[in-house]
């Protein structure tokens, strides 16, 4: 969201632009709201009054109130998709739309139960910040617009956002907090093969989707050969191409890994689970096997390829340890035994199918929990994320310093 000068183009604005106007800004005082909850537990500890109400409380109070208040409704999807001819209300809509977006981040790990207290200081803020924008626009837009529906209270709500975003900016941002949140689900890539490397792109993939399923232990075995073959091709092909040679030595470290899972997994049995996965894993291993080592890998497809192994390595131990853990994996031993009732004292040894966890230090759960289990790292930061909160922050900043007579703003 961003405020920009505009002196000559309020007055082009119909009647039904300004009341879908109002729709927008309907949905982003609602993002606001839910914004703050999720920054801050709901509770009025403090009491009714604004003297004893919290900053945090104090805002969601606010944005309660100029919410009720309205009479526009939130927009439905066809406005929020569908680009408006008018740039005005085009840049509401593609605000609201972005709002409509964020709510998706709340039920998906983006509440303070999930969140460390730097990060919800910095979605508290940036709640602030937004809602200092609304009634910075509500202000000018009094001015320049007929009919405009004013917000309940919008002094009281400004200075409650204003107050808010100073006890939210006294702690250290986190915008590590851009990573949390809802992420669109991975879907299969159907139709035909893809030429290159991009088809074996395809076909990992499509694995990795599959492994939302359990493998049974024979598919399970030939997708760590799928993941082995494709990991040294994949490093050959890195070599001859130009990829950074840490990469490619990771990629042949991988290749190591899954070459000694395949070793500790030779008596892995289980009848458990699909076989779909196993599929996309041969055609992944054949489509990289066809393909000549002098092979140009595009840097794209570098990225794509490194993020789709740590995908599928994280899926892969993750699939492991469950099977051991409600023992849908048993592993098959030996037991020398002596016969008593026929001739020679040594007979053919038994073969018995015990849980992974029944034998300390089970081979093939030290590799995957050591080798295999990607090592925790920090969520990284956009590299525009200060830049834009702070271009943000500005343009309020002086529009507040703006005569409203002598310049219009628009969202």
């Amino acid at each position: 969201m961003q405020i920009t000068r505009n002196q000559q183009d309020l007055h082009t604005l119909t009647p039904d632009d300004v009341v879908l106007i109002a729709s927008f800004r309907t949905s982003l005082t609602l993002w606001c709201q839910q914004a703050v909850r999720a920054s801050n537990p709901d509770g009025d500890f403090g009491g009714p009054t604004p003297r004893s109400r919290g900053p945090a409380e104090e805002l969601r109070y606010r944005l309660d109130q100029a919410r009720t208040g309205y009479t526009a409704p939130l927009p439905d999807l066809d406005q929020l998709t569908t680009p408006y001819p008018n740039h005005i209300v085009d840049l509401w809509r593609r605000a609201a739309k972005a709002a409509a977006l964020g709510e998706h981040d709340f039920p998906a790990g983006l509440d303070y139960g999930n969140l460390t207290e730097h990060q919800a200081m910095t979605v508290l803020k940036d709640a602030s910040e937004v809602a200092r924008a609304l009634t910075g626009l509500d202000r000018h837009y009094a001015a320049a617009v007929p009919d405009w529906e004013l917000i309940a209270e919008a002094d009281l709500l400004g200075r409650a956002a204003v107050v808010c975003a100073a006890y939210a900016g006294y702690s250290e941002p986190d915008y590590s907090v851009d990573q949390r949140g809802w992420r669109p689900p991975l879907q299969l890539v159907d139709g035909p093969a893809l030429p290159g490397l991009d088809g074996v792109l395809q076909a990992q993939t499509n694995l990795l989707v599959h492994l939302r399923r359990q493998p049974d232990a024979y598919s399970l075995r030939i997708i760590l050969d799928s993941q082995r073959i494709v990991s040294a091709r994949a490093a050959a092909i890195g070599d001859t191409s130009g990829a950074p040679a840490a990469v490619a030595q990771r990629w042949r470290h991988r290749s190591e890994t899954y070459a000694l899972l395949i070793d500790q997994t030779r008596n892995l049995r289980g009848l458990v689970g699909t076989g779909y996965a196993a599929g996309q894993g041969a055609l992944a291993a054949a489509r990289i096997r066809a393909l000549p080592t002098t092979t140009r890998i595009r840097s794209q497809q570098l990225r794509h390829l490194g993020a789709l192994f740590a995908h599928i390595d994280q899926r892969l131990a993750e699939t492991i340890a469950a099977g051991a853990d409600d023992r849908s994996y048993l592993m098959g031993v030996d037991l020398p035994r002596i016969g008593l009732h026929a001739p020679g004292a040594v007979e053919p040894q038994w073969a018995r199918h015990i849980p992974l966890d029944v034998q300390p230090r089970t081979p093939v759960l030290d590799t995957v929990k050591n080798r295999l289990t990607p090592r925790p790292t920090s969520p990284a930061c956009s590299p525009g994320s200060t830049t834009q909160r702070r271009s943000f922050t500005g343009a309020i900043d002086a529009a507040r310093r703006s005569a409203p007579k002598s310049s219009d703003l628009s969202l």
